[in-house]
């Protein structure tokens, strides 16, 4: 067997696991809440190591350990941990997950480890129904984002799995029970917020009408999900091809218009909020402050608008900066800038002590 081969041959039968630890996860979530969240999160992090294994094999091998091929090929190692995917996947990949992703894939790891090291709530019988609801509500919002990495941002890597991938989503929204009590419990609480003005949309993780929003045209603000808790950035823009209609962005750079179901994406928030000729005209007369600048959060390369004086935006990754500076070493804009750039430098430079290291 060629050394292809092997490598296809474990990714294969990595992805196996991942989707058979997922729907273990799913099959105990009402009985074992327990055993469901340790298979749910061994089935995270199996889908990062398979996206770290289609850049390279040895990157699922952990940095305390030389990578050796011998030991790959016999499974004798010690693999990477979901924090170690998460930097490797930023630092080396270069397809790094967003924070809000992170949060909530580290929620999932602190409750595997309470319940393999020490107890958790959900073992006690008087509140169970509770932390059975509970871990729904994270195991939704993980889904949604899992969902979101496997068949966006890493497309080419998953896509022949997309039909599996959407069956099991099909498996999990089964479990609605549980949120169901929780969406009865808050319809009053909806109905005074409608009142007072705010709207209420079908939430993308859960699929209540319970997913909160304002009405501000122009100004980036954060939904939330009354029953899942799902918080996202959004924005809401005039639509420029009906004049009728709005565009709502909700946690990424894709959306349609409400009336005439024009598509737009990042290249149209960049037209809207970016004035290409004042950028010229800045960089002609070398002044440092204009826009797009760089993101500090997903490394995206002049991906960052100015929506407004207090609101930045990243049209790849959806992070929203107050501010922003300047490399004291390579002089490139972003948002999330390290202090003491000079020396560390920024997303796109390793500073001065990056230069000595190369002399």
């Amino acid at each position: 067997m060629s050394k292809s081969e092997i490598i296809n041959n474990k990714f294969n039968r990595l992805i196996e696991n991942a989707f058979d630890f997922l729907e273990q996860s799913i099959i105990e979530l009402e009985n074992s809440p327990k055993f469901s969240v340790i298979h749910f999160h061994a089935s995270i992090e199996l889908f990062l190591k398979a996206r770290l294994m289609a850049e390279h094999w040895s990157l699922v091998i952990s940095s305390k350990k030389e990578a050796d091929w011998n030991s790959f090929v016999k499974g004798d190692f010690v693999s990477v941990s979901l924090e170690e995917s998460v930097r490797k996947l930023d630092k080396i990949v270069q397809s790094g997950i967003n924070s809000k992703t992170h949060d909530i894939f580290r929620k999932i790891t602190t409750h595997r480890n309470q319940m393999v090291h020490f107890y958790h709530a959900s073992e006690i019988v008087e509140e169970q129904g509770l932390q059975v609801q509970k871990i729904v509500k994270e195991q939704f919002i993980a889904w949604y984002f899992l969902h979101d990495l496997l068949l966006k941002q890493w497309n080419n890597t998953f896509n022949e799995y997309s039909e599996k991938i959407n069956k099991i989503g099909l498996k999990l929204k089964k479990h609605h029970l549980f949120l169901q009590v929780k969406y009865e419990e808050i319809k009053s609480r909806i109905t005074e917020l409608k009142a007072e003005g705010y709207k209420f949309y079908t939430c993308p993780s859960c699929d209540f009408d319970s997913n909160k929003h304002t009405d501000l045209i122009n100004e980036t603000y954060e939904s939330e999900c009354l029953v899942c808790d799902l918080n996202q950035i959004c924005l809401i823009i005039k639509c420029d091809k009906c004049s009728k209609g709005e565009v709502r962005f909700q946690g990424e750079p894709r959306a349609e218009c409400n009336i005439c179901k024009h598509s737009f994406n990042e290249d149209d928030l960049k037209e809207k909020f970016v004035d290409d000729s004042a950028a010229y005209m800045a960089i002609r007369d070398g002044i440092s402050n204009y826009f797009p600048i760089n993101c500090g959060a997903c490394s995206g390369y002049e991906t960052v608008i100015e929506i407004n004086k207090n609101d930045l935006l990243c049209v790849e990754c959806f992070d929203v900066s107050r501010s922003y500076g300047t490399c004291e070493w390579c002089n490139e804009q972003s948002t999330n800038l390290r202090e003491e750039s000079y020396v560390t430098g920024c997303e796109f430079c390793e500073g001065r002590m990056g230069w000595g290291r190369d002399d």
